[in-house]
């Protein structure tokens, strides 16, 4: 378990860098144009370029030594953030933000695929419930701090700095993780779209990859409206970090479960997971105060990560090393493929019918 912890360790902090940085650059994009509809550029930016270098990415993850890939990809990603911080205008911050998921994107891919190869079969159900547990955690301290920055006076500017180095400590991380990563080898499965036709052929990867598909076009539409929502409960900048920090946070929960939960088999736990979060989303939406709508997403976010568990663990155990990266990559571009659809809607959604509504749709859609 001890290379699980170290990635898990770099992990928390790139992704606190990250989560805080996209508080950032959500209210530079909103403060500079007062439009929910750039919100949704910017996400529609990020989510298409995932889902069109997923498969390239599955790839590079499949193909070179993982190690090599996290690390570059990490590096890539902290080089972009230093771009970020010297643009000022929201469609350079857009465009940015979307090459930024590109170079990121083997990292996800390859991270996942290689955990199996790092830990022992019996202890990789705690490594996937500890590595979920502290990107949860990254996910409560990044908006947190991120929103407390901004409300503080700190310029987006500095934020998206600290995220760079945030990256180059996670590539540090990884380089320090002895044993083998996997994989180096396309020749079983050959092709960048191997795990597109895994999926399709397997029934019992195919329907909780497309349930949670479903359950993301949600989630996504939440991503435009708690901002809106925050300024509709008087809770600004900082309630909006607070809010999208107990979506990620609340998978603490979630993950800690997760390890406890998966006896009962990975897809009756994805059932449970799209049930929490689809009465998490509704209760934040109908909320009357502030607090009420962070609780709400509290229990969505335990929903999540108590799902995200329950999918790694089923997709480790049904594919083999040599095309694992490819299919985690596959499922990644169908979820942003999901979103990029909320993306095209959800600022629309929420200019038409309001923040409530929208939550409720994405409660719905759970």
């Amino acid at each position: 378990m001890a290379a699980a912890r170290r990635l898990a360790l770099g992990r928390l902090i790139s992704l606190s860098g990250g989560s805080a940085s996209y508080i950032a650059l959500v209210a530079a994009i909103y403060e500079r144009t007062g439009s929910a509809v750039w919100i949704s550029a910017a996400i529609f930016a990020s989510v298409a370029a995932s889902v069109v270098s997923a498969p390239l990415a599955g790839w590079i993850g499949d193909r070179f030594e993982r190690r090599r890939v996290m690390i570059t990809s990490d590096l890539a990603a902290a080089l972009l953030s230093l771009a970020m911080a010297a643009m000022g205008t929201p469609l350079a911050l857009v465009v940015l933000f979307g090459v930024s998921t590109v170079a990121a994107s083997p990292f996800e891919a390859a991270s996942a695929a290689a955990l199996p190869n790092v830990v022992g079969p019996s202890e990789l159900g705690r490594a996937n419930a500890l590595v979920a547990a502290t990107s949860s955690l990254g996910y409560l301290v990044g908006p947190l701090l991120g929103g407390v920055a901004l409300g503080a006076g700190a310029s987006p500017g500095l934020v998206f700095v600290v995220n760079a180095a945030t990256f180059v400590v996670s590539a540090a991380f990884v380089a320090t993780v002895r044993g083998p990563f996997g994989s180096g080898s396309t020749d079983e499965h050959p092709g960048v779209l191997a795990g597109f036709h895994l999926i399709a052929r397997d029934r019992r990867l195919r329907i909780p990859v497309l349930a949670g598909v479903i359950s993301l076009i949600g989630v996504g539409i939440v991503d435009i409206a708690s901002y809106p929502l925050s300024l509709h409960l008087h809770g600004g900048t900082q309630g909006y970090g607070a809010m999208t920090a107990l979506l990620g946070g609340g998978g603490l929960l979630g993950a800690a479960l997760a390890s406890r939960m998966l006896s009962a088999g990975p897809a009756r736990v994805l059932v449970w997971s799209f049930a929490g979060s689809a009465i998490g989303l509704c209760a934040a939406g109908v909320a009357p105060v502030l607090g009420l709508a962070i609780a709400g997403m509290a229990v969505a976010g335990a929903g999540r990560g108590l799902g995200d568990v329950a999918a790694t663990t089923l997709i480790q155990g049904r594919t083999a090393d040599a095309v694992r990266s490819r299919v985690f990559a596959a499922q990644e571009g169908l979820s942003h493929l999901a979103f990029s659809v909320s993306a095209l809607s959800g600022g629309v959604l929420v200019q038409l019918a309001g923040a409530r509504s929208a939550f409720g749709v994405a409660g719905a859609f759970g």
